[in-house]
């Protein structure tokens, strides 16, 4: 049952609600804990009835371990038998296979091992329990009630791709909705973003995916993408995923607020940062988190003399996580070399401004401890255009936008290993980029001055994959890059929608915009469910990590 489905909008969501809200309306406010709980295991046994059992054996398992992590005398022999568990299952099911392949082929020996189907949602809901544990481990405060553990890991908003939610920051929430009411402009915000999520998917991502699948496909099958094809395939995949994630982080967020749950923010217009390390910070915002507190920080931090091993381990690491094979070791690897570049040009730009007079420019922060940021950023530059000249502002300017571009063509290049099946594929996919694989044109153009390109010979009429040069699909593109790079993103959206206005505001001017603006909403929301009536439903990306 996919968030964009029918079943969901129409059958599952609203018995939810309808549900929930009835029990806390006769004041059976634990009750609607337990139904809100049970209708997330519901959620999941829809997907793979299989692994209920696996995923209700791991929160019993890690519930009771919690408490004895806090409360025994051995607390940290409790805390490494979890880790190690958790990790055990996670090994088991999702890298099995890998490892055997790989040994297999070092060894040249065959090594038969069982066909496990990869469990739904088993990397996010380990993780999580991983992160409960050390945190129960450092503050001795675990959870004593069995169903708001249950819903902490099995709330049907994350449960399947994210947010990675730490237990400190829900269940302080689960307590008070024990106790207290709830306000209708969470639901009303919550709402607004489902609805904004679901027209990202549906009508952005979705639309993408029939110019960039082919493309990656044709590649993996043995196919040499043109320079066009490459690009164009690359482009969309990258705001495929873009939207398609994104859209999918504001659909949990807002689901989570119409039951009164406020779920941590894990996108932040991350194709807006000007540098990697910024990247980091908006993108997969609970994941960064989760690198930098239960990995990075162990591992030494930001300690002089190994902090680019520590980044580059970090990296890696997290680049296993979202899948079983090399193509997503060598996408955390790129991620790692890009961090420890971008860190060696901020030191290296630091001292090179340190040399300025201070009413030029405005360096602070390069010092800052790694708590203050996410993972993998152990340091903030902060450059101000106080005093600074109408000539200087404008070469900020022009650097913040460089720096937009670059940081998008960078992790554009590294997407084609997030994406591709084989490394093979992922190579035919890079030679096409760099135009190695020549540039075909589509006949309207070439026809118009076939003396004049036929003196290329890496000029070709016609394309070999169907799918670019194409018009459409670039104009599908621009599209979608006017939207990621200019465009308020959904939490502003949807702030700005729900605030209410003070006594210094044109009230009336205001009701209009808002007004305007729900019926706007409620035009998208129309034109997401006529195209989900005529087309199949299509899973989320992130679901396959």
């Amino acid at each position: 049952m996919l968030f964009n489905s029918l079943p969901f909008i129409f059958v599952f969501l609203p018995a939810v609600i309808f549900g929930f809200y009835l029990l806390r309306r006769f004041h059976l406010f634990r009750f609607s804990l337990t139904w809100l709980a049970l209708a997330s295991l519901l959620f999941y046994a829809w997907w793979s009835p299989q692994y209920l059992a696996l995923l209700l054996g791991s929160i019993s398992v890690n519930f009771l371990i919690g408490k004895r992590v806090a409360l025994s005398f051995h607390k940290k022999a409790w805390l490494v038998a979890g880790v190690i568990g958790n990790l055990s299952a996670i090994a088991v099911y999702k890298y099995l296979g890998f490892f055997a392949t790989t040994v297999s082929q070092l060894t040249n020996t065959e090594i038969s091992v069982p066909d496990l189907i990869l469990p739904l949602a088993i990397s996010f809901f380990t993780f999580q329990q991983i992160a409960y544990l050390v945190d129960t481990y450092r503050s001795g405060q675990p959870e004593y009630e069995f169903v708001r553990y249950l819903l902490f890991v099995s709330f049907f908003p994350q449960l399947i791709a994210g947010p990675i939610v730490q237990h400190k920051e829900v269940a302080g929430q689960l307590s008070r909705l024990a106790i207290r009411s709830i306000r209708v402009e969470q639901i009303n915000f919550g709402v607004c973003l489902f609805v904004i999520g679901l027209a990202k998917k549906v009508i952005l991502a979705d639309q993408l995916a029939p110019y960039a699948t082919p493309v990656f496909n044709a590649a993996d099958g043995g196919t040499s993408p043109t320079f066009l094809e490459a690009w164009g395939g690359l482009l969309a995949y990258s705001f495929q995923l873009y939207f398609d994630f994104s859209g999918y982080a504001d659909m949990a967020v807002g689901l989570a607020k119409m039951f009164g749950i406020e779920l941590p923010r894990n996108f932040n217009s991350p194709y807006k940062s000007t540098n990697i390390i910024e990247f980091w910070r908006r993108w997969h915002i609970t994941l960064s988190n989760f690198l930098r507190n239960y990995l990075y920080i162990p591992l030494g931090g930001s300690r002089e003399g190994s902090r680019s091993f520590n980044l580059l381990a970090t990296m890696l690491l997290g680049g296993f996580w979202h899948g079983a094979g090399w193509n997503f070791i060598i996408w955390g690897g790129l991620h790692g070399v890009y961090l420890v570049a971008n860190h060696q040009w901020r030191y290296l730009h630091a001292k090179v401004f340190a040399t300025f007079p201070s009413n030029y420019v405005n360096v602070s922060g390069s010092g800052a401890s790694i708590q203050n940021n996410t993972a993998c950023l152990d340091d903030t530059e902060n450059i101000t255009s106080q005093g600074l000249s109408p000539k200087r502002r404008l070469l900020k300017t022009i650097s913040g936008v460089t720096g937009v571009i670059f940081t998008f063509l960078l992790v554009s290049l590294a997407w084609i290993f997030f994406r591709a099946e084989s490394l093979n594929g992922a190579v035919a996919m890079l030679r096409g980029v760099f135009g190695l694989h020549g540039l075909a044109l589509p006949s309207e153009i070439y026809n118009m001055a076939p003396q004049l390109f036929s003196t290329f010979s890496d000029v070709v009429p016609n394309s070999n994959l169907g799918s670019f040069p194409h018009i459409k699909g670039f104009a599908v593109i621009l599209v979608a890059a006017v939207l990621a790079f200019l465009a308020p993103n959904s939490t502003e959206i949807s702030h700005w929608l729900m605030t209410r206005p003070d006594r210094t505001v044109n009230s009336r001017r205001h009701l209009i915009l808002t007004t305007s603006c729900m019926t706007l909403l409620g035009i998208v929301f129309s034109i997401c469910l006529k195209i989900l009536v005529f087309a199949p439903d299509s899973e989320f990306l992130y679901f396959n990590f």
